[in-house]
């Protein structure tokens, strides 16, 4: 393992691999920064780390990494600088939004199938089984044209799903940050909107009664309520924007 007694030395090192190609050595030299118990402390110097440490993550679609790089960061933030925690999160979110945008326009430009056609597999959670592998190359030249040109696009729509998830289990219980959390909710029923995500929408709704049913054993009826309000208009966005007619093509 690397150490780095100062985060900039760190930065400098992780910018002279990217530049190299060894994107995994330097997310490992950036972690070593955020989860360092000598770095406990917040500064500027610090966040410039994990911002970086997300954009390679997002490059590269490491969405546990990232998940686990914020998990550190939110223990140097939480008792310092909330504020910065929020600048991260959000810039996490919107670095993945526009990766998502891009590699839609590039595979658009590349395929002849519409985006919707190749929108219709039922999960992104799911993975690919022998078998769905064995049944989609019997399908015929079609079904291996449709699966093939699929896969230009699904990585980066499972990554900002995963992006999502954990950017609202990073929130959960965090009284400081609920507006946050109500944008990152809003952003996430966008994406399933505009995909026509049905079982991710499910799942959202699902993590809203799991915390809501969490915060009735352990928050007072205020902060309750206002949980419940933070998220309750969900499924009522989702009612609109199922019924909204939406263009791929």
């Amino acid at each position: 393992m690397l150490h780095f007694s100062n985060p900039t030395n760190a930065l400098k090192r992780a910018e002279e691999l990217v530049s190299v190609g060894q994107k995994d050595a330097a997310l490992v030299a950036l972690h070593d920064v955020l989860s360092s118990k000598r770095h406990r402390t917040w500064q500027p110097a610090i966040e410039e780390v994990m911002t970086k440490f997300l954009d390679i993550c997002v490059d590269m679609k490491k969405g546990k990494a990232a998940k686990d790089g914020l998990v550190q960061y939110r223990i140097i933030c939480q008792q310092i600088n909330v504020a910065s925690m929020e600048h991260v999160l959000r810039y996490f979110m919107q670095l993945a939004e526009e990766e998502t945008q891009r590699s839609i326009d590039a595979a658009a430009a590349q395929i002849d199938t519409s985006l919707a056609s190749l929108l219709d597999f039922e999960d992104l959670e799911a993975e690919e089984t022998p078998e769905s592998l064995m049944l989609s190359t019997i399908g015929g030249s079609s079904d291996s044209k449709k699966r093939i040109e699929r896969q230009l696009i699904t990585p980066t729509l499972k990554f900002l799903w995963e992006t999502f998830r954990t950017v609202l289990e990073i929130l959960r219980n965090n009284t400081k940050l609920e507006d946050l959390y109500r944008d990152t909710a809003l952003r996430a029923f966008a994406f399933c909107s505009k995909y026509k995500r049905s079982a991710e929408f499910r799942r959202l709704c699902d993590i809203r009664a799991l915390e809501v049913a969490a915060g009735a054993r352990v928050l007072g009826p205020a902060r309750l309520a206002k949980l419940r309000a933070a998220t309750s208009y969900i499924p009522r966005l989702w009612g609109r924007g199922a019924n909204a007619s939406a263009r791929y093509d």
